[in-house]
């Protein structure tokens, strides 16, 4: 008898006859479904004059269809007791519910009518609402920190950008680039439909294709192609009160293995409260409440970076401990111990995750959208455990260089004394 729960993978993928993927995953233990309408398109699908339009795009969703109002879109999902949202990232947009099991087919039901009958009106409000959320993300520096670094590690490229864009991109979208943008990305080719959870499968394949496979299949637009890297230290002032650090680095792209490898030796060098970086800069030094490592693989690039957030006096000092840790995981092999502990942390966020109907559906369709398959847990966990001390050394090797460092620090209108880039 086979108990290696791992393997328990039950997922099923079909393709409409106009080219939309769909996978499906029953867990019949459950009470509740995710389903996700998935697209192959984000803010690096953008020309620079239409920074922020995937965003827009996705806020304008839920402002109402041919058929429903925003108040009953929300009243058929919330009053039955399921939950709608949705979000934009770099490369792909995501519509998703979660319901309970007998409800399932209307939540497909709406996510149909939001993709098929939108009719992208009330934008002047919606507008406002994202230049809100614009003005938040400038008023929370660990997180405008993180925009910064992109658009100084990836200059003039679209993976440099906001995803929300910015005062002056969204002020000037029309309704006229909403419908272009839609059209031109958001075709059977880049449209990925999940679910997993309990449900009737053959019903759910049924209205998926009833409602999905009118959608006219048309040519997906190309992208934009690797970025160019820049390095080097920027400063930038605001009227805050800390110094934040941001350090990037070049890192392997979605399809590469090496990346498996990157998740080890960003977890050892800042992943947890067990981390060299978290030891280091807030245990032993109180330097920090917030120090972390963070990492992102697109499809032709990728960041492996770390963050801290310190008082202006403890800039060069925080530098300085966070580049030494750096150099050291460059020069020394990592205890076995210590490797087997960063592994076993990364496998169990991994699998304790798939515990979520959500995550699994997530987990699905991404698979399907950057790999062109479903990708087994069991070789996730086969090459996770495959990572050797000398790997991780490598890694570090070739990304922890003066040469590849591009390093922004954010600090107060006062100055603050910044250290270099000691690598």
């Amino acid at each position: 008898m086979n108990t290696n729960p791992i393997a328990f993978e039950t997922a099923t993928v079909h393709r409409l006859a106009n080219g939309i993927t769909v996978t499906l995953e029953r867990l019949p233990h459950l009470h509740s479904a995710s389903v996700g309408v998935w697209v192959r398109a984000g803010s690096a699908n953008e020309a620079p004059q239409e920074n922020g339009l995937a965003h827009f795009l996705e806020h304008l969703f839920f402002k109402g269809t041919k058929n429903r109002n925003v108040r009953e879109i929300m009243e058929a999902i919330e009053g039955r007791g399921g939950q709608i949202n949705a979000f934009t990232s770099r490369e792909h947009t995501c519509l998703y519910v979660r319901m309970l099991s007998r409800h399932v087919g209307v939540g497909i039901e709406i996510l149909a009518d939001i993709l098929n009958n939108s009719l992208f009106c009330d934008m002047e409000k919606e507008r406002n609402v994202i230049l809100e959320e614009i003005a938040s993300i400038e008023d929370t520096p660990d997180d405008l920190v993180h925009d910064l670094l992109a658009a100084h590690q990836w200059p003039e490229h679209p993976l440099g950008r906001p995803i929300s864009g910015t005062q002056a991109s969204v002020s000037a979208i029309t309704r006229d680039d909403v419908q272009k943008f839609f059209e031109r990305c958001y075709v059977p080719e880049n449209l990925f439909i999940s679910v997993a959870g309990n449900f009737d499968e053959a019903a759910v394949l049924d209205q998926i294709r009833m409602a999905f496979e009118p959608i006219p299949a048309t040519t997906a637009p190309g992208d934009a192609g690797p970025p160019p890297c820049q390095s080097g230290l920027r400063q930038v002032a605001r009227d805050i009160a800390q110094a934040h650090i941001c350090l990037g680095f070049p890192a392997p792209t979605l399809q590469d293995d090496a990346r498996y490898v990157c998740d080890v030796l960003s977890s050892i060098i800042g992943g947890g409260s067990t981390s060299r970086l978290y030891e280091r800069i807030r245990e032993q030094e109180g330097l920090a409440y917030a120090i972390y490592s963070f990492h992102s693989f697109h499809t032709h690039a990728g960041m492996m970076g770390v963050y801290a957030g310190v008082a202006p006096q403890q800039c060069t000092r925080a530098m300085d401990l966070i580049f030494g840790e750096l150099r050291r995981i460059r020069e020394e092999p990592v205890p076995e111990r210590e490797l087997e502990m960063n592994r076993e942390q990364i496998k169990g966020n991994l699998l304790m995750a798939m515990e979520n109907t959500s995550t699994r559906m997530s987990r699905m369709a991404k698979s399907m959208m950057y790999h062109g398959r479903m990708v087994p847990l069991e070789e996730i966990v086969r090459k996770v455990d495959a990572v050797t001390a000398e790997d991780v050394m490598a890694c570090a090797r070739r990304a922890f260089t003066k040469e590849n460092c591009a390093a922004v620090v954010l600090h107060s209108l006062n100055g603050c004394k910044v250290g270099e880039i000691a690598l």
